[in-house]
């Protein structure tokens, strides 16, 4: 039998060696095709790079520093850490990022040269003075320090603008002792029982942040009654849970303080001391309890615009406490320790240490033409403190200061760029303390109803702000008095911290403890 083996059809080599050249080159494409994908999610991925800006010798942190992204005409704000945190949509890893320090070389950094987590090294800018400036005679420092405030009202010049600025506020409180111990009442929403849960209630530790971004309407005119107008953009609180018990108490007491007749009064004494318990009487009680109904999440544009004054009262170097080593000189040693370049402007650079009776140390920026003090940074000097009270069980003692501020030239004067400033104190009383409840009389008013509990009480609190302007612009009068402000802000009130509640506005790195703070 034969066996029949089938044909085998054999490719012609031509066919053959298109074949191979088309699959090569479809390989090719697909290999072409993925790598384009891959350079689009490159440029259009979320960048996110967490970071901190450092001194290169001493390793400390240059805190309020300027990260610009160039060609984005945007940027970011290093915190008083010297952290930065950069999470865009905008960016790809050829763009440059500009690091930016007032007596600091600038470093220029693409996205590929940063890790995820990175730490930038700034050099010093500092410059021999001799090398650089012709003097006829040698430069005392002390005196160029003095002239700061003798040119003052020609370098500060105060116009009517419109600042875009962030604001934030911080308070951490740590309550060490607290002890009610009830002699007697005759107040019956304060018996003993109640004392005791007051007690209980207070927070022992309490930690609160306020953001605000919006636009301040500045006037120059002795005329308006108004100095500062507020326009908000958005407000956020991060509040400590426990301070939902305070809340509560501080309305338990507000009810329990308005709750008097025309002419009946409440009063706090402590020994021969006594002093009326005033309340804020720019409404009426049922207006006021309403609005507590109706707007439970704003805020009285009134006491912001308050607490701004306070602000930018710092930045005026009028407070002579705060400002001491520009107002007595003769306190502290002063030491030059060379020039650098700012903006165009030739700028000495000082430090300062305390002498006789000082109580800061710290280094500022004064220009050498117009003894503009350009920046400053500064603190308590070791071993040093402020105010300290020790008298008739209580006690007081501002045991943290410190400051920061930098202006830049605009207008052809010198306008507030930054300013921070952080205080602590450590408050005790040991003392017997009686809340009264009078009515008025002729001669000598009748007490109704009285508390008196002996108080032991201990506290640490830590205050801050942080002020940046983020654009100023000129305006007219009329520009500032066509602007109605209104009587209330809008408060957005978080228990943690959310990146996408200011994705899109410029704000100052929040620290590790408010991105990690979460309520219990």
């Amino acid at each position: 039998m034969k066996l029949s083996i089938p044909s085998t059809k054999i490719l012609n080599p031509e066919c053959f060696n298109k074949s191979i050249l088309f699959f090569l080159a479809f390989l090719s494409y697909i290999h072409s095709y993925a790598q384009s994908i891959t350079d689009s999610t490159k440029t259009f991925s979320k960048i996110e790079i967490n970071g901190v800006l450092l001194d290169s010798n001493k390793k400390t942190a240059l805190p309020y520093a300027n990260i610009l992204f160039l060609h984005k005409n945007a940027g970011i704000i290093t915190n008083e850490k010297g952290q930065f945190s950069i999470k865009s949509t905008k960016l790809n890893e050829n763009d440059t990022l500009s690091f930016q320090y007032i007596g600091y070389e600038t470093k220029k950094l693409t996205i590929r040269q940063l890790d995820s987590s990175v730490v930038v090294y700034l050099n010093e800018d500092i410059n021999n003075l001799n090398e650089v400036f012709v003097f006829s005679n040698d430069i005392d420092a002390e005196s160029v320090v003095k002239k700061v405030l003798e040119n003052k009202e020609k370098n500060y010049k105060k116009r009517y603008v419109k600042n875009q600025t962030f604001v934030r506020n911080r308070s951490i409180s740590d309550i060490n002792k607290i002890n009610f111990n009830f002699k007697k009442s005759s107040v019956p929403e304060l018996k003993e029982e109640k004392i005791k849960m007051i007690e209980k209630k207070i927070p022992k530790h309490s930690v609160s942040f306020t953001d605000f971004l919006g636009n301040l309407f500045f006037s120059t005119s002795r005329v308006d009654s108004l100095k500062i107008k507020v326009d908000p953009v958005k407000q956020v609180s991060l509040k400590d849970k426990n301070l939902a018990d305070t809340d509560q108490l501080e309305s338990f007491f507000e009810k329990l303080m308005t709750d008097v007749d025309r002419d009946e009064y409440w009063k706090i004494k402590s020994g021969i001391l006594g002093s009326k318990i005033q309340i804020d009487s720019d409404l009426d009680k049922s207006v006021r309890d309403s609005l507590k109904r109706i707007n439970e999440r704003k805020y009285k544009t009134k006491y912001f615009r308050n607490s701004l004054g306070y602000y930018y009262k710092y930045s005026s170097f009028e407070d002579k406490d705060e400002w001491d080593f520009l107002y007595h000189t003769n306190r502290y040693e002063y030491t030059l320790v060379g020039g650098t370049e700012v903006n165009g402007e030739d700028v000495y650079i000082i430090d300062f240490s305390p002498g006789n009776n000082g109580k800061f140390e710290g280094r500022v920026f004064i220009t050498l033409k117009t003894f503009a003090l350009i920046r400053a940074d500064y603190k308590y000097a070791k071993g040093k403190t402020g105010t300290s009270i020790n008298l008739f069980g209580v006690g007081y003692e501002n045991n943290v200061f410190s400051g920061s501020i930098s202006f830049e030239k605009k207008f052809d004067s010198y306008q507030l760029k930054y300013c921070s400033k952080k205080e602590g104190s450590k408050i005790r009383v040991d003392r017997n303390l009686s809340l009264i409840k009078k009515r008025k009389r002729f001669l000598v008013d009748k007490k109704l109803n009285e508390v008196k509990v002996k108080f032991n009480f201990s506290v640490s609190e830590e205050n801050s702000f942080e002020m940046l302007v983020l654009d100023q612009k000129p305006i007219s009068k009329r520009q500032f008095d066509d602007f109605k402000e209104k009587e209330y802000m809008k408060m957005i009130y978080v228990d943690q911290f959310d990146d996408h509640l200011w994705e899109g506005y410029s704000i100052i790195e929040p620290i590790k403890q408010m991105r990690a703070y979460k309520k219990k």
